[in-house]
Order: C-alpha cells, then sequence, then structure tokens
C-alpha cells in the first residue's frame, strides 16, 4: 500500500503512529453519525414530538 501512494518504506512507523493517533476521534465521529441518523430517521418517519412520545409509553410500560 505504501508503494501505491509513493511513499518510502520508512514512512510506515510515522503512518501507523498517524493512524492510531486519529483513530478514537474517528471512532467518536462515526458512533456519533450513527446516533444523530437513527434519530433523524425516527423524527422523519413518527413525527416531530416522537421522543416525547416515546418517554411517554416508557414511562407506562414501567
Amino acid at each position: 500500500m505504501v508503494s501505491i501512494f509513493g511513499f518510502p518504506v520508512e514512512a510506515i512507523p510515522l503512518l501507523t503512529v498517524i493512524t492510531t493517533i486519529t483513530d478514537i476521534p474517528n471512532t467518536v465521529l462515526n458512533t456519533t453519525g450513527n446516533t444523530v441518523s437513527s434519530m433523524l430517521v425516527a423524527r422523519l418517519v413518527e413525527g416531530k414530538n416522537w421522543l416525547k412520545e416515546e418517554v411517554e409509553t416508557f414511562k407506562k410500560a414501567s
């Protein structure tokens, strides 16, 4: 893969360090995006007050 981008072999440790440092923020961004996407879909499908209705349903069930 390094030769595909034209990097020298000596760049492998540096790329490994950069990848390790950026992995945590990438994961946070990915999981946040998944949550926001599911909330947007719920609002589009179930309407504007979907969260209030879910909380009320949960309270009635317990």
